[in-house]
Parts: C-alpha cells; structure tokens; sequence
C-alpha cells in the first residue's frame, strides 16, 4: 500500500462496496418479487423483506417501488449513447445497428438478465409498462438526435430522424423481448433481421 493512502480511504472504498451490495440485493430480490408474485401485488417491506434488510435501507437507496426496475435507465442510456458516437462515421441506418449490437455485447451476465427479468415484468405489467414508455421517450429522443445531426443538409430531416430512432429503438426493444420470451432465439439474429428490413 503507497505511504500516501491515508487509513480512511479504504474504508470509504469498503463502505462503498457494502451500499452496491444492498443496492443490488434489493434490486435481486425486487426482481424476483415482481416475477413471482407480480409488480402490483409486491411491496417495499416484501422487497426489504427478501433483502433481508429494513424498509428504511430500502428508502436509503430507492424513493419508491418503481424506482428498483430503472434506476440504472439512464446509464445505460448514456453508455449506448457513447457506442453510437463511436460509429459517427457510419451511415445512421449502420450506425445504429452497430451501437446496438456492441451495447448488448458490452452487458455483463447480471445486467443481461436483469433486462431480460425488467421486460418480462414490463409485460405483465400495465404500471411498469406505463413507466416504460416515458423512458422510451427520453430514448427515443436522444436518438432522434443523433441522427439529424448525421442529416443536417437532408431537406426531410425532420421526418427521418424521427422515422429512423423509432424504427431502431423498435429493432432494440423486439429483440430484447423475443430473447425474453425465448431464451432460444438469438438477439443477434433478430436485430439483423430488424435492420435489413429498415434498408428496405
């Protein structure tokens, strides 16, 4: 250990370590919750319950049951955001599908069954799939804005960014769900298939 350290930092770095742990224990338990017993009929004290912590550790890190199925929404969407970036040379048709493909690839196991466990909620859901949408907003809308960037001298901008994101995001959000459905079915496969359609 460098002379430098002083003994509080890596207490900070454990005390940090311990509330990701919570943070995650909750949010495992919140999932399994929701899939079994179902988002409406589950509660915070079920969740804390299952966490084996206390409601008041629940409010620690989440302000409300929902909070546990997105908190993590907009990372994810600042890091997909990033991968787009990285394909600015692309076409945007291109570029999207890329992003797409190296987003997915970069989620760890966790994070890929987690999607997979919020999209099976979000069906059997009409709170969490009301809740989905306005994400899907802000997605949406990021997206969008990318691509006029790309298009700035198209005289039919304005209609093809729109036209294009919401066609991505569908490509995105179909292959997720046919992956949640059937474990069987390749994500890859269903994007490809998603983007040819989009070429055409």
């Amino acid at each position: 250990m460098p002379s430098t350290e002083t003994d509080e930092q890596p207490r900070l770095g454990l005390r940090e370590r311990k509330k990701l742990m919570a943070k995650r224990a909750l949010r495992t338990a919140a999932l399994e919750l929701f899939a079994t017993q179902g988002y409406e009929a589950t509660t915070v004290d079920d969740i804390a319950d299952r966490a084996d912590v206390s409601r008041a550790s629940f409010f620690r890190y989440f302000n409300a049951k929902e909070d546990v199925l997105t908190v993590d929404d907009e990372e994810r969407r600042r890091s997909f955001l990033a991968v787009l970036e990285q394909q600015r040379a692309k076409s945007p048709a291109r570029a999207l599908r890329q992003a797409i493909l190296t987003h997915a690839a970069e989620m760890d196991e966790s994070s890929r069954e987690e999607t997979l466990a919020y999209t099976k909620i979000m069906l059997s859901s009409r709170v969490v799939l009301g809740q989905a949408y306005e994400n899907r907003i802000k997605w949406l809308r990021d997206i969008e804005q990318f691509i006029r960037g790309r298009l700035a001298d198209d005289a039919d901008a304005d209609v093809i960014a729109p036209l294009l994101a919401d066609a991505a995001l569908g490509v995105l959000e179909t292959a997720t769900r046919l992956a949640a459905e059937n474990p069987e079915r390749s994500f890859e496969e269903v994007v490809d298939v998603g983007f040819r359609m989009i070429r055409h």
